[in-house]
């Protein structure tokens, strides 16, 4: 228990610190060194949650496809704004894997992804609220029996994706269109992003509602059958 509140500020406060301080240091290209940072980091507290042993090949080999999956669930969908699968796959990864694979998952999904979407100073805000709707919804459903229940999964994976994802990616904006951010001149640009939030949110909750007992039941056979990441 621990262990996993110690996580939960690394995740809250570290990366956040670190998208600071880039911001506020190096200027220009900083959001690569955050990326990059977040991602050193991300991988350091997997170790750590794997009592510092080595990751397996196979492991390794799993990331990667969780990542292109996630990649792909956002990339297919280009067309429709705000209609994604990622979150939903990365998700179903860290109620299966466990929540430190949910956040290295999301982030990097989102880092990937960008080179489609472009790259920019919204890249680390991206992946620090993937990664954590990730994390946190695996320190809800992980090894938890309330993870068979989909929709319970469904109603709680799109009021995270809705209110923490929306939530952080929106204060990007705050961040960088506003020169001195203000209550007032916030509030403005988080009510316009209501309404992609939501889309979001809904339908990351019914794609979870509605595939998480299949894509979870196969993730979780695959854990089993080549032992991926037990301590």
């Amino acid at each position: 228990m621990l262990k996993k509140i110690i996580s939960s500020l690394i995740f809250v406060i570290g990366i956040p610190i670190i998208i600071i301080s880039c911001m506020r240091l190096i200027g220009g290209k900083q959001y690569y060194l955050a990326s990059a940072l977040i991602i050193l980091l991300a991988f350091g507290v997997l170790l750590a949650s794997l009592e510092k042993r080595a990751l397996k090949t196979r492991e390794l080999t799993a990331i990667a496809c969780i990542t292109a999956l996630a990649v792909a669930g956002r990339a297919i969908l280009f067309m429709l704004p705000q209609v994604k699968l990622t979150c939903a796959i990365v998700m179903l990864a860290a109620i299966s894997f466990g929540p430190y694979i949910g956040f290295l998952c999301g982030a990097m999904s989102m880092l990937v992804s960008n080179i489609i979407f472009g790259q920019g100073a919204h890249t680390p805000f991206q992946m620090l609220g993937m990664g954590l709707v990730a994390f946190l919804c695996g320190l809800i459903f992980y090894q938890n029996k309330l993870s068979k229940n989909r929709f319970l999964v469904g109603i709680v994976g799109g009021l995270l994706c809705f209110g923490v994802y929306g939530f952080i990616v929106d204060s990007s904006s705050v961040l960088f269109f506003t020169s001195t951010p203000t209550f007032a001149s916030a509030l403005p640009i988080y009510i316009s992003g209501l309404g992609f939030n939501l889309i979001h949110g809904v339908t990351t909750g019914l794609v979870l509602t509605i595939f998480a007992p299949y894509i979870q039941s196969t993730f979780e056979r695959i854990a089993r059958k080549y032992e991926l990441f037990s301590k």
